[in-house]
């Protein structure tokens, strides 16, 4: 665990700081926000996030980033909203709520049902505002995976990542996931061909990509254990170093390796959608997220 800095607030005027869209000149400013929380964020992540989705954020006087979020709009069922950060002296001015309901606006004015991926503080956020509770996976962490004895036994279902997977991928995930994120998925794979890996049968794989304190292994989407424990040792097997796994509570055999291999659970996660108790796609398929911010 890294230390956190004691920061002092300071009573500051709102009236101060200017609403901005985000662009690919605040992405220094972006990524120091995501780096001040301690997020496994690295610049190719933001660049990703703002080609894909939308940004907005407070500039102070001198047009320094002090707070983020995040919309990514998924097709035309729901989009994701994430990134919502604001820097340890402005807090508790109510800009999160803000950049929030700005992103619930954004999205609902698009036809999209707004999702997100709530830690347990965030859910006494989000429930007064009518999001319900999907499912909960936990974020996994090992620190050193190239210690783990065997963790890459005789892959018989599936195969190692070629081009000709990629649209594979892509329509396996929007059936499983629920969501069109084909701007998400091509960039994991470009980020993450050593750690992809396909299913014989097409219907599951592998993505990752580096992170800024971990590997971040992910999404990983299978029609049964068996098959996700193979793509998982087959990713575990190119990583070196701390790895994040975030992975479903309801994989039971899955999360029972994970700890095998000796990953810890660091903190859960809540899927919520508002005003939506059903999920989207098909969670019982869905084995790793492929982030709380990119769902």
């Amino acid at each position: 665990m890294e230390n956190r800095p004691n920061l002092k607030r300071v009573t500051v005027p709102i009236d101060a700081l200017k609403i901005v869209d985000l662009n690919a000149s605040h992405l220094a400013g972006a990524l120091a926000l995501s780096k001040e929380v301690y997020w496994n964020q690295v610049l190719d992540d933001w660049s990703m996030m703002l080609e894909a989705g939308r940004a907005i954020g407070f500039e102070d006087s001198n047009g320094k980033l002090i707070a983020s979020g995040l919309t990514l709009p998924y097709g035309n069922q729901f989009g994701w909203i994430s990134m919502v950060i604001v820097t340890e002296l402005w807090r508790k001015n109510g800009l999160a709520t803000q950049l929030l309901n700005a992103c619930i606006r954004r999205l609902e004015d698009q036809g999209l049902v707004p999702v997100l991926d709530a830690t347990p503080a965030g859910q006494n956020v989000y429930r007064p505002l009518k999001f319900r509770p999907h499912f909960i996976f936990q974020r996994w962490e090992h620190a050193s995976v190239e210690t783990i004895i065997g963790n890459n036994p005789q892959n018989l279902m599936i195969h190692p990542f070629n081009k000709v997977d990629t649209q594979g991928i892509i329509a396996t995930d929007l059936t499983v996931f629920g969501g069109d994120r084909r701007l998400v998925i091509e960039n994991l794979i470009g980020r993450s061909s050593h750690l992809a890996a396909v299913t014989d049968d097409q219907e599951g794989f592998v993505l990752g990509r580096d992170g800024r304190a971990a590997v971040q292994i992910g999404p990983i989407c299978a029609n049964s254990s068996e098959a996700a424990i193979e793509l998982l040792n087959h990713a575990l097997a190119a990583s070196s170093g701390p790895v994040f796994i975030d992975a479903c509570d309801h994989q039971k055999k899955f999360t029972t390796r994970l700890r095998e291999y000796g990953f810890r659970p660091q903190r859960p996660f809540l899927r919520m959608a508002k005003g939506r108790t059903k999920s989207f796609g098909q969670p019982e398929k869905m084995f790793a997220m492929a982030g709380p911010e990119l769902g």
